[in-house]
């Protein structure tokens, strides 16, 4: 399925972008949305971290303002066109990947403890069936962008990510402001095989664009270096995030967060070298065309 702000890609390749499409234009950019150019509402202000610390609290009764502080100010942030994958990638994509660069595989094996080792779902290369479908996990940043790279894609920057999951009119979650119950994946317990859920499976919980689990499943790595003051300091057009840095930024929140962390302006950041069982990623890529 491939979405173009809710057009069909037949349509969108005749009428509204890359329009000279082919057989393999179409193959390439199949299961991605196209997000056009423009501003949209990036981050929260006072009054909505106010309204988040109560709702972390009822949860996390050790929940701080703070927490929330690199969400702030709140934005108008312009943005060039772009295509961004409607899933997550999952383990049936990466293990093609795996298999034809000799890449490593999905797991951490700086594991020491038993409890570390069965946060790996592949057993060298090689997983259940029945996670096929589920996003990749035990993934670092640099596994991210290796796989994007054989794509033909990147990674999203933030600032794309964020629009993608919330819209231009900055929702609460990619749904709206209602509540996560029967939209995602969020609150649970290690499971193992049973702890995430397919790509997809919550039809409800889509964001305007069409994207899938952009909240809850996994954490998704994204692009830009993390800085907590970034919002106030940096660009308001096409933002890339620091020069450097030493954490990169991850967003959606995953199985085990609460809903104050499944919001779309939500910001974790991680060492970039690190691999954990609740984190995965999706691809971008430029568009041919664009709108300011």
């Amino acid at each position: 399925m491939l979405l173009i702000n809710g057009i069909s890609l037949s349509t969108a390749f005749s009428e509204t972008v890359e329009p000279k499409g082919t057989n393999s234009d179409t193959e390439q950019f199949s299961n991605m949305a196209w997000i056009k150019g423009g501003t949209f509402v990036r981050g929260s202000n006072f009054k909505e971290n106010q309204d988040t610390l109560k709702m972390c609290r009822k949860y996390d009764r050790a929940c701080r303002l703070w927490w929330f502080s690199d969400e702030f100010p709140l934005k108008l942030i312009s943005l060039k066109s772009y295509w961004i994958d409607i899933y997550e990638v999952t383990n049936k994509q990466y293990l093609e990947f795996v298999k034809a660069t000799g890449h490593r595989p999905a797991l951490d094996d700086t594991c020491t403890t038993d409890s570390c080792w069965e946060g790996n779902l592949w057993k060298g290369n090689s997983f259940s069936m029945l996670i096929r479908n589920q996003p990749v996990t035990q993934v670092d940043w640099y596994d991210a962008v290796a796989y994007c790279k054989w794509k033909d894609k990147r990674l999203p920057s933030e600032a794309e990510w964020e629009k993608a999951a919330r819209g231009p009119s900055g929702n609460i979650y990619p749904w709206g402001n209602g509540s996560p119950k029967g939209r995602a994946t969020y609150n649970r317990k290690w499971k193992g095989i049973a702890t995430m859920t397919s790509v997809g499976s919550y039809p409800r919980g889509v964001s305007i664009y069409g994207l899938h689990d952009t909240a809850g499943n996994v954490w998704e790595w994204v692009d830009d270096w993390y800085m907590r003051t970034y919002y106030s300091v940096g660009t308001k057009k096409y933002p890339k995030g620091p020069a450097n840095g030493k954490y990169k930024v991850l967003r959606g929140g995953s199985w085990i967060n609460y809903p104050d962390s499944l919001r779309s302006a939500f910001r974790r950041w991680s060492q970039p070298d690190v691999r954990f069982n609740d984190t995965g990623f999706r691809c971008a890529k430029d568009s041919k065309q664009f709108i300011e």
